[in-house]
């Protein structure tokens, strides 16, 4: 199953899963059979073997180079490919839980506007305070 950025759900749908499934994905990643189908197409030793071949990645480059005045050849070089390296070791540091998604840290995940006071001056020396709840009152 192929999915281009569209959501599992709708990747599963176009496969003939049903609409329960579709909305639980889970239910069916988290199964036995979904094992079973990822040893046998993708089995882990092939990612592994993959993966550090990407630790090692390289492409090939050509260059168009001037012997003299009225010849040029072409020659072909290897080059590490410094974005695939770098995928792969950032990958690496995922698996081995190194690596983690942003986590917000600061506001538990609550929305910041609750936690924001703002004072607004409606005359001098009469400031207006603004409550959470949007409400004023003038002090």
């Amino acid at each position: 199953m192929e999915n281009h950025g569209s959501g599992i759900g709708k990747a599963m749908l176009d496969h003939g899963y049903t609409k329960s499934s579709a909305k639980n994905p889970k239910n069916v990643t988290d199964s036995k059979s979904w094992e079973m189908l990822l040893d046998k197409y993708i089995p882990e030793d092939l990612v592994l073997e993959t993966h550090r071949e990407a630790f090692k990645a390289n492409k090939v480059i050509s260059a168009r180079t001037m012997e003299n005045a009225n010849e040029s050849t072409d020659d072909f070089i290897d080059v590490p490919d410094w974005p695939t390296r770098t995928k792969a070791v950032e990958l690496g540091y995922k698996i081995r839980g190194k690596l983690t998604e942003r986590i917000d840290h600061t506001t538990g995940g609550k929305d910041l506007k609750g936690l924001i006071q703002i004072n607004y001056v409606k005359e001098k020396d009469s400031p207006v305070e603004v409550a959470n709840d949007g409400s004023s009152r003038s002090s």
